[in-house]
């Protein structure tokens, strides 16, 4: 039976995972952008990191069958269900300053501070947590342009990822509701571990 766990919209949750166990990000009301980061459950400085995976990859956005690797290029999870087919692995979590300086907006719930709520148990800080795996959005960048889509994700579409070492997760129901990712607005997650 799987475990579930509720990421209310704006909110992030954390979990752990023993290698082979798989974790699902259910899409449960189409379009909400999934942050995602991932660590050595042994080793919080050995973390998931986009952009050696996306060099071994030799392209950028991830799909079914494909290893997402760590800062030492080791395989730490594989996509093993991927219902819309549209990830990206080059924008940063929202923070607190990419509100205020982009949007002239303070106070506004980020992936940023959500994993740090997530992760407090780990006692991670902020500089620690490695770019994220933005499950679910739908980024182009034509020309070197930067172009911000709304997710093709639909009610009920999952992305699962099998953990190839003890890790530490966790994702976030992104907040941003000023563009496009989850179309202007937030809505929950739910988490499945098999």
């Amino acid at each position: 039976m799987a475990e579930r766990i509720a990421v209310p919209a704006g909110a992030a949750r954390a979990v752990t995972l023993r290698a082979g166990d798989r974790l699902r990000i259910v899409n449960v009301a189409g379009k909400q952008v999934a942050d995602f980061v991932a660590f050595d459950a042994g080793d919080v400085d050995h973390a998931l990191s986009t952009l050696h995976t996306l060099v071994s990859l030799k392209r950028l956005f991830p799909t079914k069958g494909d290893q997402l690797r760590t800062n030492r290029r080791t395989p730490m999870l594989e996509i093993t269900r991927d219902d819309t087919g549209r990830h990206d692995m080059l924008i940063a979590a929202c923070d607190p300053w990419r509100y205020e300086y982009d949007f002239g907006v303070t106070g506004h719930r980020s992936c940023s501070d959500n994993f740090l709520e997530a992760l407090r148990a780990w006692k991670l800080e902020r500089h620690q947590l490695p770019q994220p795996v933005n499950f679910f959005q739908n980024m182009s960048y034509p020309d070197g342009r930067v172009e911000f889509g709304e997710s093709l994700a639909r009610p009920g579409d999952v992305v699962e990822v099998r953990a190839l070492m003890s890790v530490i997760a966790a994702v976030s129901a992104c907040p941003m509701d000023l563009n496009p990712i989850s179309g202007y607005r937030v809505s929950d997650l739910v988490l499945e571990i098999v």
